[in-house]
């Protein structure tokens, strides 16, 4: 019997640089649904740096029946897990996480969240994971 792979925490604006199938958890502001693709737009400005929040789609389609229109409004805050797809480049396609699990963060202390991801990685990175 195969174990699955955990999943990896990480901030949204690392997903581009990771390889595609890495499994990932994290946490985005919705800033819009697409609803031609299925695909929900998510952001959040770590690092912070003006005008500049890092941005990714979500593709929630295998999750339709189960999504809930909290977790579509604009404003809110969600948790996701899922895996990273990375498009072919020079094809004009964005990369874009194929979700798992869609879940609302509910009140969420931002700063908190982001000192813990920050922790977090600097004990894998003292791990060697």
């Amino acid at each position: 019997m195969t174990t699955p792979l955990p999943s990896k925490l990480v901030f949204l604006s690392q997903l581009s640089s990771l390889p595609s199938d890495s499994k990932v958890r994290f946490l985005g502001c919705v800033r819009t649904y697409n609803v031609t693709t299925g695909h929900l737009i998510l952001e959040h400005n770590y690092p912070r740096q003006a005008g500049k929040d890092a941005i990714i789609a979500v593709d929630i389609n295998p999750l339709l029946e189960t999504i809930t229109a909290e977790e579509l409004r604009v404003g809110a805050w969600v948790n996701v897990l899922g895996y990273v797809r990375n498009l072919v480049p020079g094809t004009g396609k964005e990369d874009f996480v194929e979700a798992l699990m869609v879940f609302p963060a509910g009140p969420v202390s931002l700063g908190g969240y982001e000192k813990t991801v920050r922790n977090a990685q600097d004990v894998d990175l003292a791990r060697g994971i």
